[in-house]
């Protein structure tokens, strides 16, 4: 073989290389332009699937209808109190900022403290205890547990029977398992109860929600007669447990300055124990008095409604474009296929 048939064997062997080179560019340049999707494919995709999409939308927008519609409603009573600003307290304030320290030694509480007392209030009217007690005061368990809905027309409660039967105060929860915990009868009466402070304005905010307006109403007002009544025996007992004791002290004591000092605390016992007595709103007074609603806090209906359109237009905007995505996918895999 000559040089020239070498030569010309070399040549046709390089340009073999380069035609396999350039076919492999066109056919990487064909998947990579089929792989491609413009904003037209997709919203062709979606107009395409138009018809899904609106099923799809349908259907959520229905279920959140009548899911709306199974809701019972809720009615809200609220009251808006104040700090109760009883004659004397102003004089109890200074009597405590001069012998705080002797007092508090001796284990006197001489007052003066509100907005303290009214954080403390609302921690109380949140707690198990204090609930529980006004549950059992006023037998209302049954009406925490039992009640699923309210008739406007009757103005009456409608009791889930198969729970509790109300002609006969017997709970159905079967054999051996009595009547609703304690505990959770608290977590449930929790949920309809809201309490909250302006530090701003010092201003409390208690507010009960039930199937009833008029149970809502009467709630929320037994609630402060209960706070203030929580308190007021409270302060009375204290009163009288600090007045025993300093009337004990002076009998001990020969010194006249601090016999003149218990008889000042003595005397701002008794005008503690004095206003506990006559004064109905102890500790918090209402300012805004509660009314018996006309119109439903919960459910919100429509809100309900919209976030159902809105939730089931997004689940068929997704489906459409996965099933998009899909078949786009699976030409692409055909194409490779019969290019290889």
């Amino acid at each position: 073989m000559t040089d020239l048939d070498n030569r010309l064997e070399n040549i046709e062997k390089q340009l073999q290389l380069i035609s396999r080179k350039q076919v492999t560019v066109f056919d990487d340049s064909l998947l990579s332009q089929y792989d491609g999707v413009t904003l037209g494919e997709l919203w062709g995709a979606i107009w395409g699937g138009k018809f899904l999409i609106i099923a799809i939308t349908a259907f959520f927008s229905i279920s959140a209808l009548f899911y709306a519609l199974s809701l019972p409603n809720m009615y809200k009573s609220t009251l808006v109190l104040a700090p109760a600003q009883a004659e004397g307290k102003g004089g109890m304030g200074a009597l405590a900022a001069q012998y705080g320290g002797l007092a508090a030694m001796a284990g006197i509480n001489l007052g003066g403290g509100d907005s303290a007392r009214i954080k403390q209030a609302i921690e109380l009217i949140k707690s198990w205890p204090f609930l529980e007690s006004f549950i059992s005061k006023y037998n209302l368990k049954s009406q925490i547990m039992a009640v699923q809905g309210w008739d406007r027309k009757t103005a009456k409660l409608i009791y889930d029977y198969d729970t509790y039967n109300p002609v006969t105060n017997a709970w159905m929860l079967g054999e051996g398992a009595g009547e609703p915990s304690s505990w959770s009868t608290y977590r449930v009466l929790s949920s309809m109860l809201s309490v909250s402070n302006d530090a701003t304005t010092g201003m409390l905010n208690l507010s009960v929600e039930h199937y009833s307006p008029e149970v809502a109403y009467k709630w929320v007002n037994l609630l402060l007669l209960e706070i203030n009544s929580f308190y007021q025996q409270q302060d009375i007992r204290d009163a009288q447990k600090n007045i025993d004791y300093l009337n004990a002290k002076i009998a001990e004591t020969n010194i006249s300055e601090m016999k003149s000092v218990f008889y000042s605390m003595i005397e701002s016992q008794t005008k503690t124990l004095m206003l506990a007595e006559v004064s109905d709103q102890y500790l918090v007074k209402s300012v805004v008095p509660a009314k018996v609603a006309e119109q439903r806090s919960k459910p919100n209906r429509v809100l309900i409604c919209v976030l159902g359109v809105m939730f089931g237009g997004l689940v068929g905007f997704i489906l459409v474009l996965l099933l998009y995505f899909s078949k786009n996918h699976i030409r692409v895999e055909n194409k490779r296929q019969r290019l290889g």
